[in-house]
């Protein structure tokens, strides 16, 4: 197979490779907006429940110390395995929290290199014109030099020896 053919049938197995490449990272890109939206979501939760969280350790250390004055001994304890249980609910939500963080970071940099990868795929087609471009140019000049080496061998048999020398020098221009 001639270059020039393997390189036009490369192409089109790559522009066809490509057509369908490009329709999945759309959806990639589609998935990890909506990833984005979600996290961020999830982390308005999370904070939401922390403050909460935190309100009722509040609410529960005031009302211990109101016992411990008041002298309740029964509701102080309960009031500790209720500061206890308010104290998990804290480090949990916080920890949730950090975790959806990192997965927003993540998402959102997922995103940027599936925008990246658009924009590389847009660099790909315009690098395949302008090698279409050049191909095309590269034929035409190919086509060229066929006709002046013809002109050059019909001179020759002609003997016009001035005509030779001419095209000759033509051939050896660049």
């Amino acid at each position: 197979m001639k270059p020039l053919t393997t390189m036009a049938v490369g192409a089109a197995v790559l522009a066809l490779g490509y057509g369908a490449a490009d329709a999945q990272n759309g959806r990639q890109i589609k998935n990890d907006r909506q990833d984005v939206r979600q996290d961020r979501r999830e982390l308005h939760r999370d904070n939401r429940d922390v403050r909460q969280d935190r309100r009722e350790l509040a609410g529960d250390r005031q009302a211990l110390n109101q016992d411990i004055k008041a002298g309740r001994t029964s509701e102080v304890r309960q009031d500790r395995a209720e500061i206890r249980g308010d104290r998990r609910e804290v480090r949990e939500d916080v920890r949730d929290r950090r975790d959806d963080r990192r997965d927003l970071q993540k998402d959102r940099r997922d995103l940027r290199n599936d925008q990246d990868v658009r924009r590389d795929k847009q660099d790909v087609r315009q690098d395949r014109r302008e090698l279409q471009r050049d191909n095309r140019d590269v034929r035409q000049d190919r086509r060229e030099l066929a006709g002046y080496r013809r002109e050059l061998n019909q001179d020759i048999r002609a003997g016009r020896t001035n005509e030779v020398r001419q095209d000759r020098r033509e051939l050896a221009s660049p």
